[in-house]
């Protein structure tokens, strides 16, 4: 489905919800929107002190979460600093089943690079941790991580 922006992921999501099992999300669409979109071009030359007012867009992992009957639900936490601390804390106030989280500051790991390092958390409470290694080699461990909770 082709979504242009966080409002129309947020619907087309909500409306395949209940009929899925096991719901991925890797990362927010945006946090925040401008409140209002210009028509056309914004010229320099009119606005020295130009300003740009924002307004939330809609948490969709926290609203799953919150709707959740039976999905095995999984989210990803870009962290910079207390990772596992952060992590446990976004899959709890989400109501996830495994939150992928990653510090994004080490070298080597986050976003512009091939590679990621990375800790799976559980709803149990358990924690396994990842070195660096590629991207698509952490998603097989993912993608196997979940096919074992969900048998």
């Amino acid at each position: 489905i082709y979504v242009r922006d966080a409002r129309e992921l947020d619907k087309a999501i909500k409306s395949l919800y209940e009929e899925s099992d096991i719901v991925i999300m890797a990362a927010a669409v945006s946090d925040y929107r401008p409140i209002a979109a210009a028509n056309q071009k914004i010229k320099k030359e009119e606005n020295d002190d130009l300003r740009i007012h924002l307004s939330l867009n809609p948490d969709i992992l926290f609203d799953l979460g919150q709707k959740k009957t039976h999905q095995f639900l999984v989210g990803f936490a870009a962290e910079t600093n207390d990772v596992i601390a952060h992590g446990r804390n976004k899959m709890e106030r989400k109501n996830l089943d495994m939150l992928i989280a990653n510090d994004v500051a080490m070298p080597g790991a986050g976003f512009n690079v091939t590679t990621n390092i990375a800790a799976i958390l559980y709803k149990d409470g358990t924690l396994q941790q990842y070195p660096k290694m590629s991207k698509e080699e952490l998603g097989k461990i993912i993608i196997e991580k979940i096919a074992e909770k969900c048998n």
